[in-house]
């Protein structure tokens, strides 16, 4: 943030941009704060969340797989069922449910 404030001085064609990013900066700091959330266990980064997305997308692409926009938005919550370990639960709701 004070790097970005610096910076702003020394370059006024980019002061207005450095000046909106410091702001950013410090205004989301509490946020910020990897190493005490590291330390308490919380995850710093996207790698599950990119990992998640890597094999949901494996699922539905394979060799010779094509998917409608329709098909895959039926398709993704049944997988996400079966990924969560509730499927049961949830066919019940659905089987029980009146059509659409």
């Amino acid at each position: 943030m004070q790097a970005l404030q610096s910076q702003a001085e020394r370059r006024p064609d980019k002061a207005e941009v450095l000046r909106k990013e410091a702001g950013y900066f410090h205004n989301n700091r509490k946020r910020m704060n990897y190493l005490e959330m590291r330390a308490e266990g919380y995850p710093i980064d996207s790698g599950m969340v990119e990992s998640a997305a890597k094999q949901y997308k494996a699922r539905f692409t394979g060799p010779g797989m094509r998917w409608s926009r329709t098909g895959i938005d039926r398709l993704l919550p049944v997988r996400t069922a079966i990924m969560s370990g509730r499927f049961n639960k949830m066919w019940r709701l659905a089987y029980n449910s009146p059509p659409n």
